[in-house]
């Protein structure tokens, strides 16, 4: 029996694999069932607040909810209010924040920035020890900091981010290249280089606080900043090493796992700049997502950790072709997960909702390759889809569509669409028949329309 329900790996080969799984994830079950797995549509969003200018970062710090727009700082409130806290000197580009017990803090790469989050006094570091920093990490009271394109990695005094001394630094030393992101977890500090990786933990020392872990040299680096997120009791990062980049690791132990597939491989590695990749990760009904948007690549994609599989998530254009999900950043806060995108808006993640913020959301899967090992002639009398039926709302009639490749994925013919039930038709059959031969089909099922949506199983015989 064909696998119809999967993750996304279409390779540049399609002949080979064609498949893709666009704004559908993979849900295991827990308990016996017909099936091991369904596929779910991603939840639609729903617009909250709107800020005008590119969103660059966002955090919750202490139950407070906090945004960069443009060049402002924001707080954000239940009712989709806000109020600027602050100004920076620059107006694009990811902005990085961390919070200690009275301190928010925020860095551009060129800035520094510093928020009582008692009197709300905001103002920039000028300490002549401050040299910049892409990103910054919190731990043990120290704001910790990584000099841009170097070795060096420094921090302030205890819970003043303001208060920096020249002589507080060390550098990455194990091996020559240069840091390039780094990130607490689990009281460690992460030194992701071009090529390798550093941890170092706090050892109480009396002249720098920080030493290395000399167990924890690890032969992966870091090619993109913004990439390393923790997860999952763990870290995820776009890495490189001596022979190449663009594969995704996850951290288990000291090591690095290879978690990405050929086909996420072959996409990341045809960004146009992989450095620029932006990664964000939450956490919904037991599932733990990553996702990375890369410069170029026209899907966003998303691993997800329970299943350990791959999808995509996507936007239409005006031609409506698949294009890379608006989202760029993620904040758990107010109790909603709120999306950020490069214009400013701010939506919220609502599984009620069945499009993005009103444009249409379109499901698609791209089954296995259908043929014999011989390539003898298939013949193909009925397709069935076991999917959601009867949940649109009143008014609604949608439609599954579903077309067919005889060339191995190459081209797909014109869709035929069928029902799958109005409101309370829950038992309404979606199936195909009289679909002919084929020595290698591959089936494609497209939903679109504004209704609730998951597959269960489809099944060609």
């Amino acid at each position: 029996m064909l696998p119809f329900v999967g993750p996304s790996y279409e390779l540049l080969n399609r002949k080979a694999s064609a498949q893709r799984s666009v704004n559908l994830y993979l849900v295991g079950m827990e308990t016996p069932s017909k099936v091991s797995f369904i596929m779910q549509a991603v939840d639609g969003l729903s617009p909250f607040a709107s800020l005008g200018a590119e969103i660059r970062g966002s955090l919750e710090a202490n139950g407070r909810t906090f945004v960069v727009a443009g060049s402002v700082l924001y707080e954000l409130f239940a009712d989709a209010s806000s109020v600027s806290r602050g100004a920076l000197l620059t107006s694009s580009g990811p902005v990085e924040m961390a919070w200690g017990t009275t301190e928010l803090v925020l860095v551009d790469g060129v800035n520094g920035y510093v928020l009582n989050l008692n009197t709300n006094a905001f103002g920039q570091i000028t300490s002549p020890a401050w040299l910049g920093s892409n990103r910054v990490a919190y731990l043990d009271g120290y704001f910790i900091f990584v000099d841009p394109g170097t070795q060096k990695f420094y921090c302030s005094a205890i819970d003043d981010a303001s208060s920096l001394d020249a002589l507080d630094f060390a550098s990455a030393e194990s091996t020559p290249d240069n840091i390039n992101s780094h990130i607490v977890d689990h009281r460690e500090i992460w030194l992701l280089g071009d090529l390798t990786t550093e941890v170092w933990f706090n050892a109480g020392g009396s002249d720098f606080p920080f030493a290395r872990n000399q167990g924890a040299i690890i032969e992966v680096g870091c090619v993109a900043t913004f990439s390393a997120q923790k997860i999952d009791n763990g870290l995820m990062w776009v890495g490189r090493d001596k022979n190449g980049s663009g594969i995704v690791y996850r951290s288990n132990g000291y090591q690095a796992q290879r978690v990405s597939t050929i086909a996420v491989e072959e996409a990341l590695q045809a960004s146009s700049d992989l450095s620029q990749a932006v990664a964000y990760v939450y956490q919904q009904d037991g599932q733990t997502f990553y996702t990375v948007n890369a410069p170029g690549v026209p899907s966003s994609w998303v691993f997800e950790v329970s299943t350990g599989a791959w999808h995509e998530r996507c936007d239409l254009d005006a031609n409506g072709d698949f294009m890379q999900w608006r989202v760029t950043n993620h904040v758990y806060s107010l109790g909603m997960h709120l999306m950020g995108d490069a214009l400013g808006n701010l939506y919220k993640l609502d599984r009620t909702k069945s499009t993005f913020n009103g444009s249409r959301r379109k499901c698609t899967r791209i089954s296995p390759h259908n043929a014999a090992p011989s390539l003898d002639r298939l013949q193909f009398s009925e397709f069935a889809l076991d999917c959601s039926t009867g949940l649109a709302g009143q008014g609604i009639a949608p439609v599954a569509e579903l077309s067919w490749s005889d060339d191995g994925g190459m081209t797909f013919g014109n869709p035929v669409q069928r029902s799958i039930g109005r409101v309370g038709q829950y038992l309404a059959r979606v199936n195909w028949n009289r679909l002919g031969t084929a020595r290698d089909r591959v089936w494609r099922l497209d939903f679109s329309d504004d209704a609730p949506f998951s597959i269960i199983n489809g099944v060609a015989r």
